[in-house]
């Protein structure tokens, strides 16, 4: 992973247009190739999902329940107060005054996100191995 994060802003450094031309492709603020890319990792999950065991699904309402509070009820709360203890009085010197703002909403949407969850939930419906990322070749 390190190597490939070098290799990243090597290449950054030396071909800086191509970058600045891939980051202006975008539609609605979405940038295109990362969108694209993104729907490269997700279709090989889409593929092998078993329709079958989501009948399933309303068996594990308290897990859903309390996936819900906690992604939607819990984390964005908890982290407002993160962004307003560090973001407005800890790291406030060393950020833009104007920007304050946007850096404490950046913090509750990601809070808001439930990636971590959704590979679970995605590894779990195609069969695989959410710990490894590796999914059964054949059934």
């Amino acid at each position: 992973m390190a190597l490939g994060i070098v290799s990243g802003i090597l290449r950054g450094r030396w071909f800086p247009a191509v970058f600045e031309t891939v980051g202006r492709m975008e539609v609605a603020h979405v940038n295109i190739p990362v969108g694209l890319l993104i729907w490269v990792m997700i279709i090989p999950m889409l593929i092998k999902i078993d329709f079958g065991a989501m009948a399933q699904v309303k068996g594990h309402g308290r897990g859903i329940g309390v996936t819900l509070f906690v992604n939607w009820l819990v984390k964005p709360f908890s982290m407002a107060l993160l962004g307003w203890i560090f973001v407005r009085h800890v790291f406030a010197p060393y950020l833009p005054a104007a920007q304050l703002d946007s850096y404490v909403t950046g913090l509750i949407l990601l809070a808001a996100a439930p990636c971590t969850a959704m590979v679970f939930v995605w590894s779990q419906l195609c069969k695989g191995d959410p710990y490894t990322s590796r999914y059964p070749r054949s059934r």
